[in-house]
């Protein structure tokens, strides 16, 4: 890809990890994770939480970070109304808008009494997962507010609501599938985003499917019977990549794949080539949990992109978790609080009602500190 000829391209820039040209998630500490961005002709699966109120976020910051970058954006769902979704898009502003919020990349010397003494030589996000002007790639986003109508009505968004086909194809047991497939083709096609294309003006595709997978994907009684419908799924990101491989784009997919059995999730995440996993402390046992209460789930890079080398970036074992605040979602690093106390290093042990000092020089009977 010569650098030369597509430098111009709007949001987006050169990763100094491998060169490949990537695009902003619209969560600088996501880009920082996966490598100062996603390169451009992937796919990004988000596995989401129970309830998906919070991969439904980060697509919401994936699409704004489109729109206000002048990418071509098309938005697919059968869940709710795609155009719903696009007004419910952040408004972009100028700088943090929770500057209290402590994140990770911005943990300073004086926080380190506060956190477990075997956190403090890990690795920092400046240091280690993107280069500190990795902060001035892409843009800050405010979830108090929306974006603005005339940012909506001067972009070029593509909404598609899908249609309820009664019978089956070849390929797939619910035919929703394959018009998915022909209308992104159609509009990589139209707006000659494919890499043999060679427009007066080069630009990016954004595309963004909603719940791909859910109950309203589920095929209709009269299809064929001799195709599992469970296979559509992972047909259908196959054969997603394949065609993003071909053109400027880049395609973030939300699966609930709680409704999934493991090898069906298996095949899911193979096919693509970002995995990411969102699993909420709502209605789980850790929700009343006092070291994570100030977090609201845990967050997993299942798999990067190994684009342009033969390994991809992983930022080795360490624990990642995500808190979503009235103004912004954030993604940092798991800080455990300290153990003050050890049950098995009191310096009184208990030997059923009795409490035998280890201390002091005196007989059994007296003070400890008697000598």
């Amino acid at each position: 890809m010569d650098k030369n000829i597509h430098h111009h391209i709007p949001g987006s820039q050169f990763s100094t990890h491998n060169g490949q040209l990537v695009i902003s998630s619209g969560i600088q500490t996501l880009d920082s994770l996966l490598g100062n961005g996603i390169p451009i002709g992937t796919v990004v699966l988000i596995e989401e939480d129970f309830h998906g109120c919070y991969s439904k976020v980060l697509l919401k910051y994936f699409l704004a970070e489109g729109i206000v970058s002048t990418h071509s954006t098309f938005i697919a769902s059968q869940d709710v109304n795609p155009y719903h979704i696009i007004k419910e898009l952040p408004a972009v502003i100028e700088s943090d808008p929770e500057v209290g919020d402590s994140a990770v990349s911005k943990t300073s010397n004086n926080d380190k009494l506060q956190i477990a003494f075997r956190y403090q030589n890990l690795p920092s996000y400046d240091s280690d997962y993107g280069p500190k002007e990795n902060k001035d790639f892409g843009h800050i986003y405010d979830l108090s507010k929306t974006i603005d109508v005339s940012d909506i009505e001067n972009s070029d968004i593509c909404c598609w609501t899908g249609l309820r086909i009664e019978n089956g194809t070849k390929t797939y047991s619910n035919p929703a599938y394959n018009e998915l497939l022909k209308s992104i083709k159609n509009k990589i096609k139209e707006g000659k985003f494919f890499l043999k294309d060679n427009p007066e003006k080069r630009s990016m595709l954004r595309i963004g499917i909603h719940s791909l997978g859910s109950p309203m994907w589920l095929p209709h009684r009269k299809s064929l019977q001799s195709i599992d419908g469970t296979r559509d799924l992972d047909k259908f990101i196959f054969c997603l990549r394949a065609l993003v491989r071909s053109a400027y784009a880049v395609a973030m997919v939300t699966v609930p794949t709680h409704l999934y059995h493991e090898m069906s999730l298996e095949r899911c995440i193979h096919s693509s080539d970002i995995a990411l996993r969102l699993q909420a402390f709502s209605g789980t046992e850790l929700e009343n949990n006092q070291s994570l209460n100030e977090y609201h789930g845990f967050f997993y890079l299942t798999k990067l992109a190994a684009v342009n080398s033969l390994v991809s970036k992983h930022p080795g074992p360490v624990e990642y978790v995500f808190k979503l605040r009235r103004k912004r979602f954030s993604i940092e690093i798991l800080h455990l609080p300290p153990d003050i106390q050890d049950d098995n290093k009191e310096t009184g042990k208990k030997h059923g009602n009795k409490a035998v000092h280890s201390m002091g020089c005196s007989g059994a009977n007296s003070h400890p500190l008697d000598f």
